[in-house]
């Protein structure tokens, strides 16, 4: 029988901010739980493999979430992280159907940047693309998940984009 992951402070302390900021990285952990980077490396390391976290490799660094996340909300909390990708969720969830044109005015992005984080959106599934006479638009796939994820961990990502989507579904969502 083997020890009990979280018998250590530093692995609650770990373990209990990834818990209520899921998709952080390593250094914001670290961070938020006040402990040292190598502290924070090692034990991060024994709580994934115990199976309590899950690391998801990015391209720049590893996201962290607890074990009970399912993959689709892991997903969608990873690039939501980005306030654009945040901005371009919100902006779909209100008006589906909108050109990337449209997308980058209204997300106050450039053509170039909206561009990006669109097709990172695609490439996850969440956001899927159709056609509009001779322009290609796009929408939020599974629109009341989508709205239910973000509403539920607002307190991630507190800005002005996430308040109009909780003053829009939040009583359709309640945390």
């Amino acid at each position: 029988m083997g020890e009990d992951p979280l018998a250590l402070e530093t692995r609650r302390r770990l373990y209990a901010a990834v818990e209520r900021t899921p998709g952080l990285s390593a250094r914001e952990i670290q961070r938020s739980a006040g402990t040292a980077w190598g502290e924070t490396a090692y034990h991060l390391e024994r709580l994934a493999v115990s199976g309590l976290l899950h690391r998801e490799r990015g391209s720049h660094q590893d996201f962290y979430f607890c074990a009970t996340l399912p993959l689709g909300d892991r997903t969608l909390l990873r690039v939501a992280r980005s306030a654009a990708s945040r901005r371009i969720l919100v902006t779909l969830l209100e008006s589906p159907d909108l050109t990337l044109a449209e997308i980058a005015a209204r997300c106050e992005l450039s053509l170039s940047r909206g561009s990006i984080h669109v097709r990172r959106l695609l490439a996850t599934g969440i956001v899927s693309s159709g056609r509009r006479e001779q322009l290609r638009t796009f929408v939020v796939a599974d629109p009341p998940r989508i709205a239910r994820i973000l509403v539920a961990y607002r307190e991630n990502y507190a800005d002005r984009w996430v308040d109009r989507l909780i003053a829009t579904f939040g009583e359709m969502f309640p945390p």
